[in-house]
Order: structure tokens, then C-alpha cells, then sequence
């Protein structure tokens, strides 16, 4: 059952918290991402809205719950907040991707001969046989409708990130260049949030602008 009493301030949410509900309400950032093009930061109550929207966008192709969705996605702010989207639904997360459903993913060439719903995010250009996500996603409404699951529960699991995610005391920093978005990744994520901590992707930088970094985000 999802509890919708907040944890105290200084302990994480349990598993059956509303993390949506958390999230929305959060003072701190939920995603900030360091790029080429500059720094994006993104709310608590953005990505939800975000997420929300996605939950639309799925529930309007008839995916939901007990499909299996695979996600295949760069480490990108866009890419976390869409997938926030997909464990609302409470879809089951596939990696067999002759049984999904449908498939969420920035390379659909790779998934072409396979009858899932394909959904295309981070491309410029998509073919208009395939789900259009970054631009079909922006005409949906963010007044959720679906029941929030337990996300926190879902998402753990016993694997262990790989060394491009860095833990700190106030937040969790991920190498995000060339990285894909995988169980373990996703668990670190969930767990900032349920610890009302940002969870900061950088790319191509070297170790002194990390640790400028983690001192102008007060990681430590």
C-alpha cells in the first residue's frame, strides 16, 4: 500500500512511499546535468511533470500494466524524467525485447524487426511508423490520472552500479558520457530521491571540474 505520510526530513522514504508525491514537494533539485550546451536543472515538480505526461503518452498506445516495457536510454536529464514516467505506469521492465511490449529508446534501428510498440526519444528525425516521444509527449496533460505504484520497491536491487556513479554524502554524481541507463543505475537515482538528494550527470569533464562541481552543488 502507498503511504502518503511524509518520512522525516532526515531518513529516507521507505518502499511504499509516494515518491511522486515527494518529488513534487521537494526543495531541493531532483536532476541537474552538466553538458556541451551548459547546466540544466530540472525540479522536483518539473520532472513529475514530465513524468506524468509520459504516463499519458504510454497509457494513450494501450501500454499498461502487466506489459513489459524495455528502456534502452542514454544518461541524459530527458531520459531520467521519462523513465520516471514508465515506473508510474508500473509496467514490468523488460530486457527480453521479444516479449515488451514496447520499447523506449534513442536507437530504434536496433529494434526494428521486433513487434513492440517502439518509442523514440533524442533523435532529430523519427520515422513516422514509430512514437514520436519528445514531440508527442509535450501535448499531453500533467494532471496525473494514474495511481502512483511503489516505485521505491520496484526499483531495487541487489546489483551494483558500475564506477561511474559516485555516491556522496548529499547527492549522487554520475559520469553520464557514453553510460547507459540500466537496473543498478536506476536504483542509485531512486535512492537520492528518496533521500531528497540531486542526482548530478556530467559529461566529458576532467576530475577538477568534477570536484568543482561537487562543491557548487554542496554535494559534500
Amino acid at each position: 500500500m502507498i503511504s502518503l505520510n511524509p518520512s522525516p526530513s532526515n531518513q529516507p522514504l521507505e518502499p511504499g512511499t509516494n515518491l511522486i508525491a515527494h518529488l513534487a514537494a521537494s526543495p531541493r533539485p531532483a536532476i541537474i546535468h552538466y553538458a556541451e550546451e551548459g547546466r540544466t536543472e530540472l525540479s522536483g515538480r518539473v520532472a513529475v511533470n514530465w513524468a506524468t505526461k509520459m504516463t499519458h503518452l504510454i497509457d494513450s498506445y494501450g501500454i499498461a500494466e502487466p506489459d513489459e516495457m524495455l528502456v534502452d536510454l542514454p544518461l541524459t536529464w530527458r531520459s531520467l524524467a521519462l523513465m520516471l514516467g514508465v515506473a508510474w505506469t508500473a509496467t514490468t521492465c523488460s530486457s527480453d525485447q521479444d516479449e515488451a511490449a514496447a520499447i523506449l529508446t534513442d536507437q530504434p534501428g536496433h529494434y526494428l524487426s521486433v513487434e513492440a510498440e517502439l518509442f523514440v526519444t533524442h533523435r532529430d528525425e523519427v520515422d513516422a511508423a514509430l512514437v514520436d516521444v519528445d514531440d508527442e509527449v509535450l501535448s499531453h496533460a500533467d494532471q496525473a490520472l494514474l495511481p502512483v505504484p511503489d516505485i521505491i520497491g520496484n526499483a531495487q536491487t541487489t546489483q551494483q552500479p558500475s564506477k561511474h556513479v559516485e555516491t556522496h554524502s548529499s547527492g549522487v554524481v554520475i559520469r553520464a558520457s557514453k553510460q547507459r541507463l540500466d537496473a543498478a543505475t536506476w536504483w542509485a537515482i531512486i535512492d537520492a530521491w528518496r533521500r531528497t538528494q540531486p542526482v548530478v550527470l556530467v559529461e566529458d569533464i576532467d576530475d577538477a571540474q568534477l570536484e568543482r562541481i561537487i562543491t557548487t552543488e554542496r554535494l559534500d
